[in-house]
């Protein structure tokens, strides 16, 4: 070996031909086989593998120690250090290392080789390099503030980066992350792999694309609540949004690309009231141009951490402040048939979160394609509005039913009622009849020209409640609602099966059979040598017994025709 690194040695110093002297920068710690190991075990260290006599190692080493002193602190709050070694002096070491020209830049984190620099020797491409690999492997020490952090790099290198317990604690604060939740013998999350390749790529310096093993993590996808597999979630200021459109490549882009940028849509006065009624909770912020800017990166931030949650609109327009009744800058939501204000301080962000977060919900829930199904299916019964957004009537009938809800919880908080029949309170929704008129038309027997209507419905029981005493259908009014709801905790009512005889027939049959065909999924070999043996009891059973007198009735018969002979 050290007869190699002598060589080794001669050819790197032939290659440079130079005999001055570079000096061991003041910024990167000076490495002998004693302490690299040591040295380069924890946190990220780039190194440069250098010979004093190199004509080339002597042009690097003034923007070296540069770059090196300009980011001495990172080794403190990112866990990113210089280090250099003197192959002159340390043959052995380089060799080790595979060095066999000078200057030779290499990156370890945690004591393994990960990256081998080869780009230009400029200060600017050393420069981006570092603040590239300083974001890829970030290590934010103990006791750091975020504002003592140097700028943190998204996605530097447009690759997916694979998350473990501690990674993703140290790593997923500084976002925005888009991470897929996955089992490896998930064949959709193996189909999904090389889109969420090409999906890195795309997102170079925008957006983190990482991936979580459930199987390996499962703490980690128990606290992000995980049932299915893949689940796709942004993670950006600390919350997360879960993804449920198309999985394409693009379409995971535009709702990535579409979470990090503010997204306050502007609204005037002539809109104001359409707005109103377009969502179910609507938040609008009004400001001047005496607004801080502290103030107007709050709101902004906010529009991006409930990004597709909630609808944020904005106004600079007095009229539109005038209107709500506020002064600015101030933030208001509109639902429920009710206008609330915002009154805490404006430039305190967990008070503002914790703000939007509480009044998110609305009293009656708008169910389409992403929720109804869970919604329908979840326990407890519905009070079911099943409106034709078309018609002059939905408006109205509409408002009755939000206000039925804010009476119905009003009276039960006040009463602290006991809901015998229905037990736990009523949820409130809303369902585009003419949409879903198929489900509706199945599952209730209810035509389009029928509605408006509410029905009171158990998605798990399979039963609702349509019709009052005289058989008729409930008017969509306060009152009216009110007292049908009361019929039905007092007992008074019967409900109607969803389910028709066929289908009960069929669900009997399934019912049945489901043990078997569970227990021939564990077990086909045996499974199928007990159906074999079955049949062939069946047949066995089925085909026609023989007389045991017969076979003597032959023989008296052939005796009886010997004698004649």
């Amino acid at each position: 070996m050290f007869v190699r690194g002598i060589l080794s040695a001669a050819l790197a110093i032939a290659a440079c031909s130079s005999f001055h002297t570079a000096e061991a920068s003041a910024a990167s710690k000076s490495l002998t086989s004693a302490d690299f190991d040591a040295a380069i075990a924890s946190g990220t260290t780039f190194v440069k593998y250098y010979s004093p006599d190199c004509v080339h190692s002597q042009k690097l080493e003034p923007t070296w120690e540069r770059v090196a002193l300009e980011h001495k602190d990172w080794e403190r709050t990112v866990g990113f250090k210089f280090a250099e070694v003197n192959c002159v002096a340390q043959a052995d070491l380089c060799e080790d290392n595979e060095v066999v020209s000078y200057p030779t830049m290499k990156l370890y984190h945690r004591g393994e080789q990960v990256a081998k620099y080869s780009k230009s020797r400029s200060y600017n491409a050393l420069d981006d390099f570092v603040s590239a690999m300083a974001s890829e492997y970030i290590e934010v020490g103990k006791g750091v503030k975020l504002e003592e952090l140097p700028e943190i790099r998204v996605n530097a290198l447009g690759k997916v980066i694979n998350l473990n317990a501690e990674t993703y604690a140290s790593r997923t604060p500084f976002g925005p992350w888009l991470i897929e939740y996955y089992a490896p013998w998930c064949g959709h999350c193996q189909a999904l792999a090389p889109v969420w390749d090409e999906l890195a790529e795309h997102l170079k310096d925008k957006v983190n694309v990482a991936k979580v093993d459930c199987t390996v993590n499962q703490e980690i996808c128990y606290r992000q609540r995980i049932r299915g597999y893949p689940t796709i979630k942004l993670h950006q200021f600390g919350e997360t949004i879960e993804y449920n459109g198309f999985r394409s490549g693009p379409a995971f882009a535009d709702f990535a690309l579409g979470a990090i940028v503010p997204s306050i849509q502007p609204v005037t006065l002539e809109v104001l009231n359409d707005i109103k009624g377009a969502k179910d909770v609507t938040y609008i912020y009004t400001h001047d141009d005496n607004t801080s800017a502290e103030i107007n990166a709050l709101i902004d931030r906010q529009s991006q951490i409930f990004y597709r949650q909630i609808g944020l609109f904005g106004s600079n327009d007095p009229t539109v402040a005038k209107s709500l009744g506020v002064s600015t800058p101030s933030l208001t939501v509109l639902k429920d048939n009710r206008q609330i204000t915002y009154e805490g301080s404006m430039t305190d962000s967990d008070a503002v979160k914790a703000w939007i977060k509480e009044v998110q919900k609305p009293l009656v829930i708008s169910l389409d394609g992403s929720n109804v199904g869970s919604f329908l299916q979840s326990k407890g019964w519905i009070a079911l509005g099943l409106f034709d957004p078309s018609s002059p009537d939905t408006a109205a009938a509409r408002k009755e039913l939000i206000e039925t809800a804010h009476a119905y919880y009003t009276a039960s908080a006040e009463s602290n009622a006991q809901h015998d029949v229905l037990g736990n309170a009523l949820n409130f929704a809303i369902l585009d009849a003419k949409e879903w008129q198929a489900y509706v038309r199945g599952a209730y027997g209810l035509e389009i020209n029928a509605l408006p209507a509410v029905f009171v419905v158990n998605g798990v029981q399979e039963v609702y409640y349509a019709h009052g005493f005289d058989g008729r259908s409930v008017p969509v009014a306060k009152d009216a609602l009110l007292a049908h709801i009361a019929d039905i905790e007092a007992g008074l009512l019967t409900p109607k099966s969803q389910v028709g005889i066929v289908q009960k027939a069929f669900r009997e049959i399934q019912s049945r059979t489901r043990p078997f065909a569970r227990f021939y999924h564990q077990h086909p070999t045996i499974a199928i040598a007990i159906a074999a043996a079955m049949v062939l009891g069946m047949m066995r059973r089925l085909s026609p017994k023989e007389d045991p007198n017969a076979e003597k009735e032959d023989e008296k018969k052939e005796g009886k025709e010997v004698k004649q002979d």
